[in-house]
């Protein structure tokens, strides 16, 4: 290429002059005559003279600005390039300080370099927050005792972030941190003990979050779509307002957490443990919560509409007013549950147990019953309810709306 450059170069030096004597005469002959050109035609040999040198000038300026570009690129890969070395040298520091003034360094270089030098920045960062953090418990191996102390082989968990890894996940999660980063370069944090993070309003979409430890966490409006939450946990983690859908949280461990407002669309908590969990005003469309472990939980105002809980367990779950139609509830244990006003059109409770809940003015408008148990349960100011209950068990204590 510089070759290239060169010779045009020189080519354009060689054949400016001739180009600029000779041109009138070669691009307007016909209308030139050199026996009248002292009367007049010189004028027209001296503008074409003059248009010809313009032009080349303006390819000059060009070829000018095109190397000045070229110039510029160079020295910011070089001052890129610097700057990795030095953020390098720092992340290997024994002063944790000193380290996370290489996260920053790194961080600049996420948000701010070009797609290449982003996602190798972004690449070191991921790896030195693999390195830096523990292994999460559900992850280690079994504990291996030594014959004579009968101590454990592996030290405790801590119970926060060390400050370096925090500003490592700070860095990398960050919405503006993504914008040159190869989409194809995936956060993988799985596996490991970030119990405590505050990664409020991240982003982790598509993550890899499977059997990492974030408990007590603070995710409140993170973006977690299509993220990897396989084993999870996620106890008493702070979830409100978090985009969630189409997640992966089979078998996570969500019990306690705050889910209120969250956006779980789509999303997998099949197996979950989803106990005494905030889900208040939630979206749970089409989600997944096949035998999940929902007792206690608070699902009031939630949208579960066209979702799965068949064989989940809902014992004393507050559903108030939530929105369940065309639910799959078979064999679903509500025992208790609270479903004051809720909109059940078209859901199927096909085997549900229902003993002694609450169904005070709900709507089971086309709603399957068979073999559903309603033994106690108050079904006082329901709509929709065909007479008899249809294979449905009810007793005496159950309230059920006369015959109209």
């Amino acid at each position: 290429m510089t070759i290239l450059t060169g010779a045009g170069a020189l080519g354009l030096l060689a054949g400016l002059p001739w180009l600029v004597w000779q041109g009138p005469y070669m691009i307007d002959a016909k209308y030139l005559d050199r026996k009248s050109l002292a009367e007049g035609s010189a004028a027209l040999v001296t503008g074409l003279r003059t248009a010809v040198v313009a032009g080349v000038a303006a390819l000059g300026a060009g070829i000018a600005l095109l190397y000045t570009a070229r110039t510029y690129r160079l020295t910011r890969r070089g001052q890129i390039t610097e700057r990795f070395t030095k953020a390098l040298e720092r992340l290997g520091s024994d002063q944790q300080y000193v380290r996370i003034g290489g996260i920053l360094g790194l961080e600049q270089i996420v948000r701010d370099a070009p797609e290449q030098a982003a996602t190798d920045a972004a690449r070191v960062l991921g790896h030195f927050i693999r390195d830096r953090a523990p292994m999460a418990a559900s992850a280690r191996p079994a504990f291996v005792h030594d014959d004579e102390s009968q101590t454990p082989a592996l030290p405790d968990l801590p119970d926060e972030l060390a400050a370096d890894v925090q500003a490592a996940l700070t860095a990398l999660t960050r919405a503006e941190s993504r914008t040159h980063v190869d989409p194809r370069e995936v956060l993988d944090l799985h596996a490991l003990h970030l119990a405590g993070a505050a990664l409020n309003q991240a982003d982790l979409t598509d993550a890899n979050l499977r059997q990492a430890d974030l408990d007590w966490a603070n995710l409140s409006e993170a973006a977690l779509p299509q993220a990897n939450m396989h084993e999870a946990g996620l106890v008493r983690t702070n979830l409100h307002a978090a985009i969630l859908r189409e997640v992966n949280l089979d078998k996570a461990k969500l019990s306690g957490a705050n889910l209120s407002k969250a956006d779980l669309s789509g999303a997998n908590l099949a197996g979950a443990s989803v106990n005494e969990v905030n889900l208040t005003a939630a979206t749970l469309f089409r989600a997944d919560l096949t035998a999940a472990i929902l007792s206690g939980a608070n699902l009031s105002e939630a949208n579960l509409s066209e979702a799965t809980l068949a064989r989940a367990d809902l014992y004393r779950a507050r559903l108030d007013e939530a929105n369940l139609t065309r639910v799959k509830l078979t064999d679903a244990d509500l025992t208790e549950a609270l479903l004051t006003g809720v909109d059940l059109t078209g859901a199927d409770l096909t085997g549900a147990k229902l003993t002694r809940a609450d169904l005070t003015g709900a709507d089971l408008t086309g709603a399957k019953l068979s073999r559903a148990d309603l033994t106690g349960a108050d079904l006082t100011g329901v709509k929709g309810l065909s007479q008899p209950l249809p294979q449905a068990r009810t007793n005496e204590a159950s309230t059920v709306p006369p015959e109209h």
